[in-house]
């Protein structure tokens, strides 16, 4: 076999029967799930002052939890800072970004997950303000598609005044967006994410998932010549080694 096909099958071999992205929500925030066939994941965890600092916000912030997917996470507008219990803002709204500009081959789904303690009861509703939902783009467009999105509440987080939250139908907290990318009709390269918070809200943790396409039949079987080839090419290696040796 050519050199270059011969290394393709064995990249490929090995990815497939490696797995996908390994589970990583509980590293993250424990109230986040893992995301099945994930292939890459970015984790964003205690966005305090203790880890973080607002010009690394501005500038675009690395998974400061664990980073496959090359995201940056950003501040584009407004007042929020890495306070002590989050980001967080007293007088102004903000909007924020996830970008990432080199997406995992055959993405078919983005899946954000957020703990963003707020209290709707008082008007603090975080990323569920009107129209601070999060949208996603993609290659570079403004489709600004709308996510399938659930929101709940655990406990834990903070209030304005710093008390320690419980669960309540007044703080959903965690929420979940999903984005379908299999119809779009078109390959998927780089995409973004932007949303908004309003001010009283704190924003602990964010985890975003890419997700690949299942791939088909062939291209496993392909993957198993894939990993026979690797296999007898390292015997061929290590026997011709030893004949050297001899």
């Amino acid at each position: 076999m050519h050199p270059a096909l011969h290394a393709s099958a064995c990249a490929l071999a090995l990815a497939l029967l490696s797995g996908s992205g390994q589970a990583w929500a509980s590293t993250t925030h424990s109230a986040f799930s893992d995301v099945a066939g994930s292939a890459a994941t970015d984790g964003y965890n205690q966005l305090t002052n203790a880890r973080i600092t607002t010009s690394q916000l501005v500038a675009g912030l690395a998974g400061n939890a664990h980073g496959e997917g090359a995201a940056s996470f950003k501040r584009l507008t407004g007042g929020y800072y890495p306070a002590s219990n989050g980001l967080y803002s007293w007088s102004t709204d903000s909007a924020f970004s996830f970008t990432v500009g080199n997406a995992v081959a055959g993405l078919s789904s983005v899946n954000l997950q957020s703990f963003v303690t707020v209290d709707t009861s008082q008007g603090v509703d975080g990323m569920l303000e009107a129209g601070y939902l999060p949208t996603l783009s993609y290659n570079g467009g403004a489709q600004s598609l709308a996510p399938v999105y659930t929101m709940s509440s655990v406990a834990g987080g903070f209030d304005m005044d710093g008390n320690a939250l419980s669960a309540s139908a007044s703080n959903p907290n965690y929420g979940q967006f999903a984005w379908d990318l299999s119809g779009v009709g078109t390959s998927v390269s780089s995409f973004t994410i932007t949303f908004g918070l309003d001010t009283h809200a704190n924003a602990l943790a964010f985890q975003l998932d890419q997700v690949a396409a299942v791939p088909e039949p062939g291209t496993y079987a392909f993957a198993a010549i894939g990993l026979a080839l690797c296999a007898g090419a390292g015997w061929r290696r290590r026997h011709k080694t030893r004949s050297l040796a001899a």
